[in-house]
């Protein structure tokens, strides 16, 4: 991994669209889904308890999403990133194991907008901060750093976005090999604070550090020019165990879109589950319910025992509990007073969760899988096995599927759709014909209006 700021950095410098294996059709698509999610989460108390810390913005070239209100590129991004990621609603890549649109489209809106750049040069530095993420996570060896603790999102995270924002930045070889090295000594991210505000906060301050760092670099501050790959670098800190080697290219063209608001590692699970719902399953007609997965497939799921929706969302035994109850698992599904209720209580201590390298269904295994068994009261079990939820890259959601997820997000918001659609259109033309200010004056006025008026969701 010798010169690896180096090599980020010349390819930064020469990132060519035709070389690239993101398309432009995938980044208008996780620029629409990332703004679908942030519009659910506007009255969501981890947004509206930093609003109070952090301001609403007070001036400045960006847009800051949350409030509709301008502010400074860094205060929008760390806004954007933590409105983003608030309802674990976002897009997830597995290369990463993390959410890499919540950091790099934020980060990229804000700057575009200060610079008053086309949509063009956006998808561009999105496909290269996509690009740049999974690159940093084979490198760092992503499995065992994200074993030890490490929020992704957060760490490579910012490395991806920092290279992103430099290309938008038009910085040379040298200025952006200094951005890396701010942004290596910035990383972080800390996965014991799953289940809490702090965990969207992650988002929200790779974003911000991703804006600072170039700012930085731009104006010409200084960091060690080989700052990843060297001995006390961002590698060797973060456990620098991977493999040296780009990641595979069979994984550049996809992105997981999230058709349940909760963490991606129960999403196979809940598709399991409802399908036995769908079958005839009732809650009480569940003795036991017992979910098998992959090795590490339970490591972010640390609340066996929730008592709030955001621990919720970190609960297998909730969101199974509760996709039997409901039958569905929304947005309206991760509240405290939904998870607190008696009976989805007393029924996901009927849960239990188990790690396999062999499923007890359907034969062996390539990779992740969820098994849902279900003992039934009368007598026998019922099984469903389910290995790529819907959404997952190879089972990808059509663009129409990806309205509608627009438009319920925006619903979910008080928002109506003679408001949100001429957005949605907006967005699906992002390109070189519109500059980016003008594509989202529509959005900050929506949401300026929304604010006014005290809608709520």
């Amino acid at each position: 991994m010798e010169d690896y700021t180096r090599h980020l950095g010349e390819l930064a410098a020469s990132w060519v669209p035709s070389d690239r294996r993101v398309s432009d059709q995938l980044a208008r698509r996780a620029v629409i889904d990332t703004v679908a999610v942030s519009l659910a989460a506007l009255d969501d108390p981890t947004v509206t308890t930093a609003l109070r810390a952090l301001g609403p913005g007070n001036g400045g070239p960006a847009t800051v999403l949350a409030t509709g209100q301008s502010g400074d590129p860094g205060h929008a991004a760390l806004l954007g990133g933590l409105l983003g990621h608030a309802l674990d609603y976002d897009d997830v890549d597995d290369a990463m194991i993390g959410h890499p649109s919540t950091v790099l489209v934020p980060a990229l809106l804000a700057v575009a907008e200060e610079l008053d750049v086309a949509g063009d040069a956006v998808l561009d530095a999105f496909a290269l901060g996509l690009h740049v993420c999974r690159d940093v996570a084979a490198r760092v060896g992503i499995e065992a750093h994200y074993a030890k603790g490490w929020h992704s999102t957060g760490t490579v995270g910012t490395i991806g976005a920092t290279a992103a924002l430099s290309r938008l930045r038009r910085l040379d070889v040298g200025a952006t090999r200094h951005a890396l090295g701010i942004a290596g000594s910035l990383a972080g991210g800390s996965r014991q604070n799953f289940g809490t505000m702090t965990k969207p906060l992650h988002a929200g301050v790779a974003a911000h550090n991703a804006v600072l760092a170039t700012r930085l670099a731009a104006a010409g501050f200084t960091a060690d020019p080989d700052q990843l790959e060297s001995p006390l670098g961002f590698l060797a800190l973060h456990h620098g165990a991977g493999s040296g080697s780009a990641p595979d290219a069979t994984t550049q063209d996809g992105l997981n879109v999230k058709l349940y608001p909760c963490c991606y590692y129960i999403h196979s699970a809940a598709d399991a589950v409802l399908e036995l719902v769908g079958a005839g399953v009732r809650a009480e007609d569940v003795e036991r319910l017992r979910v098998t997965v992959q090795p590490g497939g339970l490591g972010p799921l640390i609340h066996t025992r929730p008592a709030t929706g955001l621990q919720g969302k970190f609960s297998m035994e909730y969101a199974m509990a509760a996709a039997v109850l409901d039958r569905q698992l929304t947005l309206a599904t991760f509240t405290d007073e939904q998870v607190q209720r008696p009976a989805v209580q007393q029924l996901l201590q009927r849960v239990e969760t188990t790690e396999s390298v062999v499923p007890p269904a359907g034969g062996d295994a390539d990779g992740a899988f969820a098994v849902v068994e279900v003992d039934v009261r009368s007598g026998g079990r019922l099984q469903r096995r389910v290995d790529r939820p819907r959404g997952h890259a190879t089972r990808s959601v059509t663009d129409d599927e990806l309205h509608v997820k627009f438009a319920d997000c925006a619903a979910y918001a008080g928002l109506h759709p003679e408001e949100t659609e001429p957005i949605h259109e907006l967005l699906s033309q992002l390109g070189p014909s519109r500059s980016v200010r003008a594509s989202v004056r529509p959005l900050r006025e929506l949401v300026r209006r929304r604010a006014a008026a005290g809608t709520t969701g």
